[in-house]
């Protein structure tokens, strides 16, 4: 049975923008949604729901930090039909809102010091 577990965590991950059901995971399995269910939270420890969202706010983040799209355009690239719905589930589970995130993540990357070069890389002294 974890190969359909592989199988379905496949399926979330290449189509996570679009509105995958708990029905339509379980068809694309060809078991009952009940059974696919009981699988897939024993073998993951998270709900099919709970691991899209996962991997929804995965994907949000890092569109937060490698592109300037604004919240609203990120949160339909990552599947949710509202913005708002997007912007409370950010603010649950990361902490903090998406904008925030993004100013935070960007101004710690920002003042973090770049590594010392090692003695055979440095430029030669004159």
């Amino acid at each position: 049975m974890e190969h359909l577990v592989r199988h379905a965590v496949t399926t979330i991950r290449e189509r996570y923008p679009e509105p995958l059901s708990l029905d339509a995971l379980a068809q694309n399995a060809m078991v009952s949604k009940y059974h696919f269910l009981r699988v897939f939270s024993r073998v993951t420890g998270v709900t099919p729901g709970r691991f899209l969202t996962a991997v929804r706010l995965q994907e949000a983040k890092r569109l937060l930090l490698s592109t300037s799209l604004n919240v609203a355009d990120i949160s339909a690239r990552v599947g949710y039909s509202s913005t708002g719905s997007f912007t409370r589930r950010f603010t649950e589970l990361v902490g903090l809102p998406p904008t925030r995130y993004r100013q935070l993540s960007l101004a710690a990357r920002d003042a973090t010091p770049a590594p010392p070069r090692c003695g055979r890389c440095a430029p030669p002294a004159r």
